[in-house]
């Protein structure tokens, strides 16, 4: 079993290269982005034509390689990371994980911003253990069409409820817990996708951002772009009536481009390797790890800064508590 003392104390080089600090007051290289994806598996229990995720069949990071991961990413002091996949609640150690990532630096000092990027599909008991460590859940809903969503979603019949039972259980126990929806707009929900938001019909539970997502070309996307993929000018009608829709709700819209893609993310994969956009296509840096351990500053200057940080922020931001905790309970 991984622990943060035997593993640190076992590789006392790790850190060194980039972590290093001459005299107290020099101020110590950063190696990372301040805002990382952490794609651990590619394994998923759905079958969605439009995944841009790692392929399904790439065999799933170590339990030691992935905290190996957290001690990096703590050790930078990143701000922010999304927990994906693939299908991340598949990992039988993910609470575990979740709480070592986002545990306090220091005293009086959070630690990082956890997002947990989930089909929603897993069981509420499995989801309880993993919620009181996250920050953000961002969770999928297509279409108010069934049919359309069922073309979306494949590989379980009841997705849409499952999701939505989920949302409203990450409502009432754990308030604190932001909730993201997203949607992602192709052919064959073009039609239901401004719609998503009627499926909810108590306000207190809608969620506190909705995303619409361009189809990003990328893996399983790539091979079904054919079939998938809408025009710019179609895809810009369906952002137009979901900004509608959002403004009725009074949820706040967020839309995601695959022009504004390149430089905005780095993504440490199952296989262990480094990944960032460029040019709107997957670049693949080299192994996580070695990279890390000989300093390569290439890591954080392959992506832009204010773009990285201004990606995370707006889709999930910070902001202080209202009054929806009573609204929710007064909606139960």
């Amino acid at each position: 079993m991984w622990s943060p003392r035997l593993q640190l104390s076992s590789r006392p080089q790790l850190f060194a290269p980039c972590l290093e600090l001459a005299p107290p007051m020099i101020q110590r290289q950063r190696c990372l982005p301040d805002y990382v994806d952490f794609r651990p598996l590619g394994r998923c229990n759905l079958a969605c034509l439009f995944c841009y995720g790692p392929r399904h069949d790439l065999p799933t990071m170590g339990e030691d390689d992935a905290f190996r991961v957290v001690e990096i990413l703590r050790a930078e002091r990143v701000k922010g990371v999304v927990i994906s996949g693939g299908e991340p609640t598949l990992l039988p150690y993910l609470a575990r994980l979740a709480a070592a990532l986002g545990a306090p630096y220091a005293p009086g000092e959070p630690g990082p911003k956890i997002v947990l990027s989930t089909n929603g599909l897993a069981p509420i008991p499995t989801m309880e253990k993993i919620l009181p460590h996250l920050s953000w859940i961002a969770l999928p809903l297509e279409s108010a069409d069934p049919g359309e969503h069922a073309a979306m979603r494949i590989g379980h019949a009841r997705h849409r409820e499952r999701v939505i039972a989920l949302l409203g259980q990450a409502r009432r126990s754990h308030p604190s817990v932001r909730i993201k929806l997203g949607t992602v707009v192709t052919r064959l929900n073009a039609r239901g996708a401004d719609r998503v938001l009627d499926l909810i019909e108590d306000d207190p539970f809608l969620p506190d951002i909705w995303k619409v997502y361009e189809m990003s070309e990328t893996n399983y996307g790539a091979d079904n772009r054919d079939v998938l993929a809408l025009g710019p000018g179609e895809f810009e009608e369906v952002v137009r009536r979901c900004s509608k829709a959002a403004a009725d709700r009074g949820v706040e819209l967020r839309v995601y481009r695959n022009s504004t893609r390149s430089g905005n993310y780095f993504f440490v994969d199952p296989d262990g390797g480094a990944v960032v956009i460029d040019d709107g296509e997957e670049r693949r840096l080299g192994s996580f790890f070695e990279l890390y351990e000989r300093g390569e500053g290439r890591l954080r200057a392959c992506v832009e800064g204010d773009g990285n940080a201004a990606n995370f922020t707006s889709t999930y931001p910070t902001w202080s508590p209202t009054g929806s905790q009573d609204a929710v309970a007064a909606a139960t």
